[in-house]
């Protein structure tokens, strides 16, 4: 810091924010998804433990892409590799790199690939990476954006002559409007799809089975998991918070506060579930085809 510009310097502080300590997230936090587990822990996770292995040809990948429906956990799992890679985690949005100054926007890109090569092992962790990296062939694309992208995209093929190992991490929504040349980079995309049968019961038990909550009668998870197929897991959560705050709706207008409501135990009825259950309907559903027949022209896994 001592040796840089001022500017420079107000850069540095700036993405400095940016960086992410332990989140406490890990692998068995999250439910399923052990086929995009084992890929991450393949590109990521292994090449920061055993460098000595990943050489030559079998040098780092550069980026992994993330792509499924809204609420599928792909931000979970970033923030899950940030916690078993052990690696400066930079986790990077839209808002800090886009500056309304002419050529600001380029410099943040190459100070934070700067930064990452210095704070290696490093992840820098680009959320809805579609609204910085768009096809550039879209009408009325916007000179500043443009070259923003050509930024990033130089500081990606670079990344190969900087000292340690820097990897791009981004998940999107719509992948299908990243620009081909970031997806080129991003030599690994992974398709997060919706929870399945089995998934969706562990994520209603994870939700439910606290100390904080009574079941009665005895809840079957199964039964819970066949009435909500196309359901996300953050739609499963949302149900799980709704059938909860029916029961307190309930006592609300005549609940008086008495001390503190740590101990407090909540007592939740089947049909409560089931109500919120109607009541919630899956918000990805309609997405899930989209991205599987972009995964089966587009994706690499």
């Amino acid at each position: 810091m001592s040796n840089v510009s001022s500017d420079k310097k107000q850069l540095v502080e700036l993405l400095y924010q940016d960086i992410v300590r332990p989140t406490g997230v890990s692998w068995d936090d999250i439910k399923g998804l052990a086929s995009a587990k084992s890929l991450l822990m393949e590109s990521v996770v292994y090449p920061v433990r055993y460098p000595e292995v990943f050489t030559g040809l079998l040098e780092p990948w550069r980026g992994v892409l993330l792509h499924g429906p809204p609420g599928t956990g792909k931000t979970m799992l970033a923030r899950a590799v940030a916690g078993e890679s052990c690696c400066t985690f930079f986790n990077v949005s839209c808002s800090t790199i886009v500056n309304k100054w002419r050529g600001e926007s380029e410099k943040l890109v190459k100070v934070l690939f700067e930064m990452a090569s210095y704070y290696s092992p490093s992840i820098i962790f680009v959320d809805e990476v579609e609204t910085i990296a768009s096809d550039r062939s879209s009408p009325g694309e916007h000179e500043a954006s443009r070259r923003l992208k050509v930024q990033l995209l130089t500081e990606l093929d670079g990344i190969g002559g900087r000292d340690g190992v820097v990897f791009l991490l981004a998940n999107s929504n719509m992948p299908w409007e990243i620009d081909p040349a970031m997806l080129r980079r991003l030599e690994k995309r992974i398709y997060i799809p919706l929870p399945d049968f089995k998934t969706r019961a562990e994520l209603f038990e994870k939700f439910l089975d606290s100390k904080s909550i009574e079941l009665f009668p005895k809840v079957d998870y199964k039964e819970l998991a066949a009435k909500t197929e196309g359901y996300s897991g953050s739609d499963i959560k949302l149900v799980c918070k709704e059938a909860l705050m029916s029961t307190v709706r309930k006592m609300l207008p005549s609940m008086v506060v008495k001390g503190s409501q740590a101990n407090r135990k909540d007592r939740l009825n089947l049909a409560d579930i089931l109500t919120a259950i109607e009541k919630t309907k899956p918000v990805s559903k309609h997405l899930a085809k989209r991205h599987e027949d972009w995964q089966n022209e587009m994706g690499c896994s």
